[in-house]
């Protein structure tokens, strides 16, 4: 998995709700509890997240599979499932 300095400076500074969870997002990506994909290929894990003072919300990581690495693209919060698009691949 990788979260590049890069893709780390696009997260906090587009979605600064979660720039105080690096930790959460790399857990999210190892730990989902749902896998969609997007139009564009891209892949989104999905967690629950509780015990936060934004909970109960959904923590998106957005990324690719670069032959078998895992690479974050961007990463954000919602409170619905529903305005997560794709098509669901994978569930716990």
């Amino acid at each position: 998995m990788a979260l590049s300095e890069r893709a780390w400076k696009h997260i906090s500074e587009r979605h600064p709700e979660v720039s105080n969870y690096r930790k959460l997002v790399t857990d999210a990506l190892a730990h989902p509890d749902l896998i969609t994909q997007g139009k564009r290929m891209e892949l989104k894990a999905i967690k629950r997240v509780t015990g936060i003072h934004l909970a109960p919300k959904y923590l998106v990581v957005v990324y690719r599979d670069e032959s078998g690495r895992k690479a974050i693209i961007t990463a954000y919060f919602t409170s619905s499932l529903k305005k997560v698009k794709g098509d669901v691949v994978w569930k716990a």
